[in-house]
């Protein structure tokens, strides 16, 4: 790895110290490599089992993160709760992906040039959704390592002179994307597919010996460890999110959105000011041209699922940053003045990077949850507390690796009538209205992000002449921690 590698890797911690918590798109993985790293074992303590969620995901993941979070428990005296274990497990995985992708920068510093593999690097480090992300426990970013480390060879196997190096590069591809689409996400075979159709010249008997080998035995071992860790026969939660997703399309449940907005909305964010500088590369690099291409019409077959998340797309990010790349290059040998394509491409790096460092504060605002229980356990010293968490604080940062407290109850029984919660000491709840104020008072009020503040167009000039943005970020309570009364917790204890 080269400096500006670890200044990705720099990035990637930065933001996770930043925002330290997690939501509830990551809380499988989150909590089972918690529930693996404190048991083993699979019991009937494991989160999972309590809180299947929709679809079952596969152990696979958490069982790398958790063996790589091992040292810091150690060095917790063998305690697994902790912020920093929880720390230390998303920068197992954000640290995994900046290995891989200082991979695929070396393959584009051999295939485009030194310039294009430092701009590969400052576009990596100056987006939002790349550093910010790359930390958090999903399945999308589990599956991202493999889809670098398959990039990677599919851009050696464009651009190598030897055939025999095409042919090996692109049999190693196609074991790790057949790999990636059983065991981590099965939509990253939408991609897959599009990668291998490019390189189709180089499909060797032994390529196909491989791929069938590698299918099987990732069959093997994922329904080995799920059947195991889900207490069910013949689990392959892969093959059950695709019969959710493709033959049932039951996915359009959690909304649909029209079929451009991948192109529209989603690429733009996500690109930022890479984005004309991938066109660029795109329309003048050939070589960048067959990497964006079929990324495109991938990114066009999702388009026809009505259901639609960035996060579906996550792994055509880094073929696009390597298109911008190309395009940088290309820019600065073709252009009358190179110091002026510098200017560009530091001014577009620049105002990535001012996008990304607003919001990744205003994404640390997204975390109430967390935050809350992390107050009660400052504001509360006594033994035997039975705490109550919402699903509002439970979906905005209650993990299991925040459960500092051994001698507590952390309870996140959902739909409970009013009389049942006389069981619980404290409550951390977003409807305190619903609670007698005679049995519980509030002791901590925990605000949240509620959007952004515009300046009437009156007072924007003002703002700006004394110094102030006219653009605010706008804080509402959105969750409080609740104790029971003196004379009802006499009662309870």
């Amino acid at each position: 790895m080269r400096p500006l590698d670890y200044a990705f890797a720099v990035a990637v911690t930065l933001s996770a110290l930043y925002a330290p918590y997690t939501k509830v798109e990551e809380s499988f993985y989150m909590q089972a490599a918690h529930d693996i790293l404190k048991w083993g074992a699979v019991n009937s303590h494991y989160d999972h089992l309590s809180f299947p969620g929709v679809v079952p995901r596969s152990f696979v993941g958490p069982l790398l993160i958790s063996a790589l979070t091992y040292p810091a428990k150690l060095v917790n005296e063998g305690h697994t709760e902790g912020i920093w274990i929880q720390l230390a497990a998303r920068l197992a995985l954000g640290w995994l992906v900046a290995w891989a992708n200082s991979r695929l920068r070396h393959a584009v510093d051999t295939a485009f040039g030194s310039t294009a593999a430092r701009w590969y690097a400052v576009f990596s480090i100056c987006q939002f959704h790349y550093t910010f992300w790359t930390s958090r426990l999903l399945g999308n970013t589990l599956a991202l390592v493999p889809m670098l480390l398959a990039q990677t060879l599919w851009l050696r196997s464009m651009t190598s002179s030897s055939s025999n190096e095409r042919q090996r590069c692109y049999r190693q591809m196609a074991a790790i994307l057949t790999f990636t689409c059983v065991v981590l996400r099965f939509d990253t075979a939408v991609f897959a597919v599009a990668m291998l159709i490019t390189g189709v010249s180089n499909v060797t008997r032994r390529a196909i010996a491989l791929s069938l080998a590698t299918f099987a035995l990732s069959v093997l071992l994922v329904v080995a460890v799920d059947s195991y860790y889900w207490r069910q026969c013949w689990m392959w939660p892969e093959l059950q999110v695709f019969r959710f997703n493709a033959i049932d399309s039951r996915s359009s449940e959690w909304g649909v959105s029209p079929p451009h907005y991948y192109f529209t909305r989603f690429l733009p964010k996500l690109l930022l000011g890479a984005l004309p500088l991938t066109c660029v590369g795109a329309l003048a690099d050939r070589r960048a041209t067959r990497l964006a291409a079929p990324y495109v019409a991938a990114i066009g077959i999702f388009s026809a699922n009505p259901h639609k998340e960035w996060r579906f797309i996550f792994p055509a990010v880094p073929v696009f940053y390597v298109c911008a790349a190309a395009g940088m290059a290309h820019l600065r040998r073709t252009a009358p003045s190179s110091r002026w394509v510098m200017l560009v491409g530091a001014s577009l790096a620049a105002g990535s990077l001012v996008f990304a460092v607003l919001a990744t504060h205003i994404s640390s605002l997204n975390y109430p949850g967390g935050q809350a229980l992390a107050m009660l356990h400052t504001m509360e010293s006594a033994p035997r507390v039975k705490v109550h968490i919402d699903s509002l604080a439970a979906m905005t940062g209650v993990a299991r690796f925040g459960q500092v407290r051994d001698d507590w109850v952390y309870d996140k029984t959902e739909d409970l009538l009013p009389s049942q919660f006389g069981n619980y000491t404290h409550l951390i709840t977003s409807q305190p209205e619903l609670h007698n104020s005679s049995d519980f008072s509030v002791i901590h009020v925990q605000f949240g992000y509620a959007g952004l503040r515009v300046a009437p167009p009156k007072l924007v000039v003002r703002s700006l002449l004394s110094g102030q943005l006219p653009v605010s970020v706008h804080q509402e309570p959105l969750l409080w921690i609740l104790r029971k009364s003196r004379r009802q917790l006499g009662t309870f204890v």
